[in-house]
């Protein structure tokens, strides 16, 4: 091969290799920005899909539900008192009159006036399968206790004095009127235990009427589904309060009846929980 021919046929390999490196480069440009496309077209398949369904099974969970009838008459079940100090219950048509509102149960004890309302759904597991809609401590809770009693008279609730002068002969007579109390006032503790897309709603029905509340938590680790607890407390009239507390509860499905599809013909419930409630 003559030598004059060397530097030419290197010029060629050499702009060969140049081609054939751009090539390359712009082949793995492209192939990586195909990736790139692709795997983000899934992940916002992904979370599109993902939104969509936690948003449609927050709608399921977060369904109002309404109370069914009650009975007409309550079952009565007896108390059992070892304190010796503990007096006996007041006003216990007032309290049972207020279970049949709510639809749960009545606790009177003494001036108290303890009321319960069970979930109904969804059924609420523990990790080893226990239903826990059974237990009083995963429902809703209400204490209804006379303000005046309870915050001593010392405070607003505990009624006004008014005083009446008279002139007899000259003489000024005075007359205090012993101090009343609104007996129609009550000062109300409890507790509404919630799925998590039940929080606002009930929230929002609180505030409407001016209830406070004092926190939001967890009983528990590992249940299924999840339950956070809403405290609060409120002063005023015990007959507005428990229809403030059924509106609140009506935003949740704890009144739905839920069904057992292998409940057998002679099963005395339809639904797995089998408490107190509807």
């Amino acid at each position: 091969m003559p030598l004059d021919l060397i530097p030419a046929i290197l010029n060629i390999v050499n702009g060969l290799g140049e081609r054939m490196k751009k090539l390359s480069i712009t082949k793995t440009i492209l192939v990586m920005t195909t990736i790139a496309a692709l795997t983000t077209l899934g992940f916002f398949t992904s979370m599109s899909g993902g939104l969509v369904e936690a948003q449609s099974t927050a709608a399921t969970q977060s369904s109002q539900s309404t109370p069914p009838t009650p009975k007409e008459q309550p079952d009565v079940a007896q108390q059992f008192t070892f304190n010796p100090t503990s007096l006996p219950p007041t006003n216990v048509d007032q309290c049972v009159g207020y279970a049949k509102i709510l639809v749960g149960k009545a606790i009177p004890d003494y001036n108290m006036c303890d009321l319960v309302v069970y979930r109904q759904a969804p059924v609420v597991a523990r990790s080893d399968g226990m239903v826990m809609n059974n237990f009083s401590g995963m429902g809703h809770y209400i204490e209804l206790i006379p303000a005046a009693q309870f915050l001593n008279d010392t405070q607003e609730f505990g009624g006004n004095t008014t005083t009446n002068a008279s002139t007899t002969n000259g003489t000024t007579q005075t007359n205090a009127n012993n101090t009343t109390t609104n007996n129609n006032t009550v000062v109300a503790f409890g507790e509404f235990a919630l799925l998590d897309p039940e929080v606002v709603p009930v929230n929002e029905v609180l505030d409407k009427y001016n209830w406070t509340v004092t926190t939001i938590h967890n009983h528990m680790l590992d249940e299924s589904p999840k339950l956070l607890f809403m405290h609060w407390t409120v002063t005023g009239n015990p007959d507005e309060i428990v229809q403030q507390a059924r509106e609140a509860i009506m935003q949740t499905s704890s009144y739905t009846t839920i069904t057992d599809p292998n409940a057998a013909g002679n099963a005395t419930r339809p639904g797995t929980p089998s408490s107190a409630g509807p």
